[in-house]
């Protein structure tokens, strides 16, 4: 009687591991999340089935995953009339940045060679090529309104600093004594510097400037003098002789575009100064 007591006890036993196993989610393959859509909705600019992959990083409200925002407005108007063929495929930040280093044919955007070398993302810049510029853009440190922005790195010790997630801010701040936190989503920051979550925040302009507008709020205090970057968003290509053709055929459109006034047409229209952000173009 025992041994039947004991015996019907394993097959239960059994009978209820196999049931765990069935009802265990199965397994999502790295292959399948890389072909699955980014998107709902279709980017703002055109997918070609062929041709060269630029990788979009979204991360807030002026490079949005749904094609809006400032910065998709200013691929649109870059990457329109190509003649060469290319995929514009917009993705989560991190998500991004980790396809384009795996894929050894694809582009980044934005970006540009300093800023991935500077991150230690990337270690020979020879392997890689970039565009022409597209902006100009300039990286400041903000405090909350009424407080005296950091006009010097001194001003930035033992301070709570947010910053990009995958910018330079900790390397171009690596003398101070301050602690940084990095922030996924540029919204997010912001409010993190509205709240009192955060002594300081860093962003570029004109990123700032769209962002606390969208939040019904005034831009935060800023020296102008103190920048921590001057730099030119571009797009970021592995160096291939695919990639080396499209970036001639951009090059070739962003001349046309600088030229014709359809950027500071473009600044305008977003209410930015032309003078402030047209890229300053290699003589």
């Amino acid at each position: 009687m025992k041994n039947t007591v004991l015996a019907w006890g394993v097959v239960v036993l059994l009978g209820g591991l196999v049931a765990m196993v069935f009802l265990l989610p199965a397994p999502v393959s790295e292959h399948s999340a890389d072909t699955m859509a980014p998107t709902a909705s279709e980017p703002t600019t055109p997918v070609s089935e062929e041709g060269v992959h630029i990788y979009s990083t979204a991360w807030g409200m002026t490079l949005a995953e749904d094609g809006s925002g400032f910065y998709n407005d200013l691929a649109a108007l870059f990457l329109s009339g190509l003649d060469t063929p290319y995929n514009y495929d917009i993705r989560p930040y991190r998500r991004a940045k980790a396809l384009f280093l795996r894929d050894n044919s694809s582009c980044l955007y934005p970006s540009n060679i300093e800023l991935l070398q500077d991150g230690g993302e990337i270690t020979y810049a020879e392997s890689f090529i970039d565009t022409t510029g597209l902006l100009q853009v300039k990286v400041y440190i903000f405090s909350p309104r009424g407080t005296r922005p950091p006009a010097s790195i001194a001003d930035v010790s033992q301070k709570l600093v947010a910053y990009a997630m995958g910018s330079r801010i900790p390397f171009f701040l690596k003398e101070a004594n301050a602690d940084f936190i990095a922030v996924a989503n540029e919204s997010d920051k912001a409010r993190m510097l509205l709240t009192g979550r955060v002594d300081m925040m860093t962003a570029a302009m004109p990123d700032a400037q769209f962002v606390f507008n969208a939040l019904g709020q005034p831009l935060p205090a800023f020296d102008p003098s103190y920048e921590l970057n001057d730099t030119q968003v571009r797009i970021t290509c592995h160096n291939t002789p695919t990639t080396r053709a499209f970036i001639d055929a951009f090059n070739e459109r962003a001349t046309t575009v600088l030229e014709s006034g359809e950027l500071q047409a473009f600044f305008v229209k977003n209410i930015l100064d032309p003078k402030l952000y047209t890229p300053i173009r290699s003589p």
